[in-house]
């Protein structure tokens, strides 16, 4: 009886330090500068940001941070605040300052428990401090994980590679946000090196509610001709109607040429999945963008309408797995569209792709899939993968 006793406290406790472990652990939200400064002064409250950003900021903050749309940090502005508090956000009144006006601001929260872990990634470790410092950019992590990190996480959390998290170092950084994510310059620190991070985000709840990802061709529906290259989602459902979901979960672009648009040196106005991408020729430094093309993740249920079965063509034992269009519409003629509207791909084993950690060479409607294994890190393998295809609806009615 004892035993059992003892066990069942060991149990009780153990559900306790696991609650309070994930009640303590804190994440970081992104920047929102929802008001500018006006005659007033600048109002950045949490309950205006919940009204509008419900899902992006918790609803009990423990810390806030501010600082000007520039980056200068609230406390280095010499502005004095009415309001500046994690529970009700910032308030800055131009007729409570000496001999200067607010500056625009904007303001970011430290999060606790269940807005952190309810849909969160991996932990990444892309970069190490033996340069100019630790450097782990969201945009430099999405261009070489782009289907395991979503377009504009929610918080981010970052740790050092033993389990230390950051805000328990003595390291300073210059960036901490799920905006940008994280850089820890070794010029900075007191020690004049940083210690080595590692970091994860939360995304929206749909990203992680997504089973198998159903991606669609590379869809091209303008060029930079005139203004500038504008693929929007609702200029791409008019263009092709049958191959676009009405409510894609994530987007990816890249020039025709095949160059990611990370890596293409052009700015863009908008690159998200709500809007879609947008270049215009006159923020560029050459005043031309270059010509780009893009591909939507969609909802699961666009890819049900009229599927294929699932195809396992080729083994990664030599160069990778390849189950390529072309492979499968010459060994399979009456069972593979000739365009497939989207593609869906996991292990044999039933893992999504996109939660296995390997790195695909292609992954499209347009050309199928590929693995290769001498793209993988670390040097490990690809997984055994199979493919399934969704055809236009006219192809399932023959």
């Amino acid at each position: 009886m004892l035993v059992l006793q003892s066990f069942a406290v060991w149990c009780l406790l153990a559900s306790d330090l696991q609650f309070f472990a994930t009640a303590l652990e804190t994440c970081k939200t992104a920047w929102f500068d929802e008001r500018n400064v006006s005659s007033n002064g600048d109002s950045e409250l949490l309950s205006d940001l919940r009204r509008k950003h419900w899902t992006k900021i918790c609803s009990n903050p423990v810390e806030m941070e501010a600082q000007t749309v520039s980056g200068v940090k609230s406390q280095h502005t010499r502005n004095t605040f009415h309001t500046y508090s994690a529970s009700e956000g910032l308030v800055c009144l131009n007729s409570e300052q000496k001999g200067r006006q607010c500056y625009d601001y904007k303001v970011m929260f430290t999060c606790t428990g269940q807005f952190c872990s309810e849909c969160r990634t991996r932990w990444f470790d892309h970069d190490d401090p033996t340069g100019n410092g630790d450097f782990e950019v969201l945009s430099d992590l999405r261009s070489i994980y782009p289907r395991e990190i979503c377009p504009q996480p929610i918080a981010i959390e970052v740790q050092t590679i033993s389990g230390e998290p950051a805000s328990y170092t003595s390291d300073t950084f210059l960036n901490y946000d799920a905006t940008y994510g994280f850089a820890c310059v070794n010029a900075e620190q007191r020690s004049k090196s940083c210690e080595d991070y590692k970091v994860r985000f939360t995304c929206p709840n749909e990203f992680c509610q997504v089973s198998e990802q159903c991606r669609t061709q590379w869809l091209s529906s303008d060029d930079p001709s005139e203004e500038g290259d504008v693929e929007s989602i609702f200029q791409l459902l008019n263009t092709f109607p049958d191959h676009v979901c009405v409510n894609p979960i994530s987007i990816e672009a890249r020039s025709t040429s095949g160059i990611s648009a990370e890596h293409t040196g052009d700015t863009y106005l908008s690159y998200d999945a709500t809007f879609g991408f947008a270049c215009i020729n006159e923020k560029q430094s050459a005043k031309q963008c270059k010509d780009y093309e893009v591909m939507l993740t969609c909802p699961s249920d666009f890819c049900q309408g009229c599927r294929t079965r699932w195809f396992n063509m080729d083994k990664p034992t030599q160069r990778g797995d390849y189950e390529t269009l072309l492979k499968l519409q010459m060994l399979h003629p009456r069972q593979v569209c000739s365009k497939p509207v989207a593609i869906e791909a996991m292990t044999v084993s039933g893992v999504p792709a996109h939660k296995t950690g390997d790195v695909f060479q292609i992954y499209d409607a347009s050309l199928g899939f590929a693995c290769v294994n001498a793209e993988q890190p670390g040097g490990k393998h690809c997984q055994d993968y199979k493919v399934r295809l969704t055809c236009p609806l006219a192809f399932c009615a023959l």
